[in-house]
């Protein structure tokens, strides 16, 4: 029987091995299969995607439903429940079964999901509609989960980062057009029609996830290289500064789009006005990824939060189209600078995935406390 060597990718529940022939042993640990870049991109960016119409469509929808004012926000605010609750499983199915099952599994919860929420909207049942933003959220949070793979697959991690975030700018850049494209198709049931986009676009990142795993058959063999050691002072510290973003950010959008609504703005404008949102959370950080580890991660994540707590401010006097521009501007910059700093630190040392889905779980509790908090100080 020749020998095979199995990676530690390859050696798990659900993949199939062969006793063919083989290469030398060298040649097998060089050449272990990796999602490409571009695959873990295009993941990363259709999940953005589906983020983007849930964000802007579900306060408005919830509005609409709710029987008070603080019902308003749990939609919102359940779309992060979920992505927090699959922050772990998340990690352990990734370690078992590898990334492809993950995805499976978030398509599915996507879906239906989709479904859910679309039916709760179009016949009138709110607690329908909150179902399926929880499970939106749970397969958007089985999709986010995968951005961690970009840092271990390729060489320039800085590279890494801004093309990542790259393909969520452009994600951003779509999500008006489909919006647009709803109001079109469906009219006073538009929200419907998005959140069931939401939720197929998830199916096709997991259509992008099968894609085949790319292996650089020209590498030579490398010698065992140590991983970095990680302090725990730098990981809480790149936890508590990105949770803050994401707290400041949740509470921002509970409320921008409501409030757009109250101040005259249409649901087309508004929902461009979170689509510039979503644009600077994710160009900043590509455009600044290049040079910003010429930088101390912290100098860099401290500058985000400047700009996020700024956009906090002003949302306090916010009521032309003018300043929800400004708002929605500054709010995305402030929160791409702190993840992008954040990341930054988490990558100067790969952590273990059960870390990783520590970080995650905090970042999405913290926007739940950010979703509800601004309905529950009026703001």
């Amino acid at each position: 029987m020749s020998w095979i060597a199995f990676s530690p990718a390859g050696a798990r529940a659900g993949r199939l091995g062969c006793a063919c022939e083989a290469g030398a042993p060298e040649e097998g640990l060089a050449a272990s299969a990796s999602p490409s870049l571009a695959v873990v991109a295009s993941m990363f960016g259709l999940t953005v995607l589906s983020q983007a119409l849930t964000t802007a469509i579900l306060p408005l929808a919830a509005g609409i439903l709710a029987p008070t004012r603080f019902e308003a926000a749990w939609p919102y605010a359940l779309t992060f429940l979920g992505a927090a609750i699959a922050a772990f499983p998340a990690a352990a199915l990734t370690d078992s079964f590898g990334r492809r099952a993950v995805a499976a599994l978030g398509a599915s919860l996507g879906l239906a999901g989709g479904v859910i929420a679309a039916h709760g909207f179009a016949v009138g049942r709110f607690p329908e509609l909150a179902l399926g933003a929880f499970w939106l959220g749970a397969a958007q949070g089985f999709g986010f989960f995968h951005r961690h793979g970009a840092s271990s697959n390729v060489m320039e991690k800085r590279h890494a980062a801004g093309i990542v975030l790259g393909a969520g700018c452009v994600a951003a850049l779509i999500a008006p057009a489909v919006t647009i494209f709803a109001q079109n198709l469906a009219g006073p049931l538009a929200p419907a029609v998005d959140v069931m986009v939401a939720g197929t676009l998830l199916v096709a990142h997991f259509a992008v996830a099968i894609i085949p795993d790319s292996v650089d058959t020209t590498a030579k063999p490398r010698a065992q290289t140590v991983t970095p050691y990680l302090p725990r002072s730098q990981f809480v510290f790149a936890t508590l500064a990105a949770a803050a973003a994401w707290f400041v950010m949740a509470r921002l959008m509970a409320g921008a789009a409501p409030a757009m609504f109250f101040c005259g703005i249409g649901e087309g404008a508004a929902s461009g006005l979170i689509a510039n949102h979503f644009i600077w959370m994710y160009a900043a950080a590509a455009l600044a990824s290049p040079i910003a580890w010429r930088m101390q991660a912290r100098t860099i994540t401290n500058i985000g939060l400047v700009l996020i707590f700024a956009a906090l401010a002003i949302f306090q006097f916010a009521e032309s189209p003018a300043t929800f521009v400004a708002l929605t501007t500054l709010s995305g910059a402030g929160w791409s600078f702190a993840m992008l700093g954040a990341a930054n630190m988490l990558q100067g040392a790969i952590p273990k995935r059960s870390l990783l889905a520590v970080h995650d779980f905090t970042l999405f509790t913290a926007a739940i406390a950010g979703a509800l908090s601004g309905v529950l100080t009026n703001l």
